[in-house]
């Protein structure tokens, strides 16, 4: 039902100049719900975020925020807020006249500007800053000042548009953790625009991956990790090995849960492959082979229990403290990144090492070539 849901789009197309930047785009955002639309630059995240928020009107398709079909209505009168990269705070004014700023615009009584701007600085942890001016704020508390301006509305639906992109690294991971905490406490719905997919995996509920203009795939983080939709969310969500490879043998196994698929592959740079699959393939199919590298052993022995056993060379190592990167480079050209957990008790392989690297079949995925 309609009265589920914060936000429906239905369909929606938007061209500037003859080139066509959002393509048809359908998403849902139950209430409650963090919902972050993740992809490149220039793939149309924002022109999609700024038809919901009113700033820009689709050519075609419809906006059902709160079950009411605001494709047509003003910015203005949405029951929605936006927080921008740049929060745009008045530097002559204080936190507590920007967070009010909205509401004395709407001439709300002043008895319920001071109790809603109270709270809203409260639920943001600025609580004794209202007479603060914006240049004695750090990033972060200008960042917060910026969330309470829009929450002060009570909106239907919370905008952002990467509003981490001007902190430093640090303080992005701290954010976002508050940001996170601040969804959860007051259980606004929140359309989250990035690029960044740490922070999408991180923060949402569900993620939709734009390419192109296009939603290419709506799901858990998990599910869009685990199981991409193609290969451009495999090589655009995460790290990957991603191999281009041709379908030589399927055999359907019979389990206990179901029916299984087991197919060969034929992969360049690494050779025959064996792996599970989630759909039947025909033989001599085109497909590319993701593979995670945190889900590839590597030893000075082959590991028993795994169906792919490859011999090659350290070409890199990388230590990161508690995680080691590899580079492997194959006997048959291929070059494989594998991420294991440092131990003292299991020494790290030297660059120039002969290794064995494995996988079980239900590591690879294989998607459309």
């Amino acid at each position: 039902m309609n009265g589920d849901y914060s936000l429906r789009v239905r369909g929606v197309r938007k061209s500037f100049q003859g080139n066509e930047v959002v393509k048809g785009a359908d998403i849902e955002i139950r209430k409650g719900e963090f919902f972050a639309l993740l992809g490149p630059s220039g793939c149309g995240k924002t022109t999609l975020l700024r038809m919901v928020a009113g700033l820009e009107v689709p050519d075609q398709g419809t906006v059902m925020i709160g079950g009411r079909d605001m494709t047509h209505v003003p910015a203005h009168e949405r029951p929605v807020n936006m927080v921008f990269q740049q929060y745009a705070l008045f530097p002559h004014l204080d936190v507590f006249e920007n967070a009010a700023f909205g509401l004395r615009v709407r001439r709300t009584p002043g008895p319920e500007i001071k109790s809603r701007v109270e709270e809203a600085l409260a639920s943001v942890r600025l609580a004794g800053f209202e007479r603060r001016m914006p240049a004695k704020l750090s990033g972060g508390q200008q960042q917060r000042v910026a969330l309470a301006r829009a929450l002060v509305n009570r909106p239907e639906l919370l905008l952002l548009d990467e509003p981490m992109a001007a902190l430093d690294e640090k303080l992005r991971e701290d954010m976002r953790e508050e940001l996170k905490s601040l969804q959860h406490r007051l259980g606004v719905s929140f359309l989250y625009v990035t690029h960044d997919q740490e922070e999408a995996l991180e923060l949402a509920d569900r993620v939709a991956v734009m390419q192109s203009g296009r939603i290419v795939q709506i799901g858990t983080p998990q599910e869009v990790y685990e199981a991409p939709a193609d290969a451009f969310v495999a090589d655009f969500v995460g790290v990957t090995n991603l191999l281009a490879g041709r379908v030589s043998g399927t055999e359907e196994l019979l389990v206990d849960a179901g029916e299984s698929r087991r197919i060969w592959l034929e992969v360049e740079g690494v050779g025959r492959l064996e792996s599970a699959a989630d759909r039947s393939w025909a033989s001599g199919a085109q497909v590319a082979v993701s593979l995670r590298p945190e889900r590839i052993h590597v030893s000075s022995s082959p590991a028993d229990g795994l169906a792919n056993r490859i011999q090659g060379i350290v070409e890199r190592r990388v230590f990161l403290g508690s995680d080691i990167h590899y580079h492997v480079r194959l006997a048959q050209g291929a070059l494989l990144r594998a991420h294991d957990t440092f131990s003292p008790l299991d020494p790290p392989h030297d660059a120039g090492a002969p290794v064995w690297v494995g996988w079980r079949c239900e590591d690879a995925r294989v998607l459309p070539g």
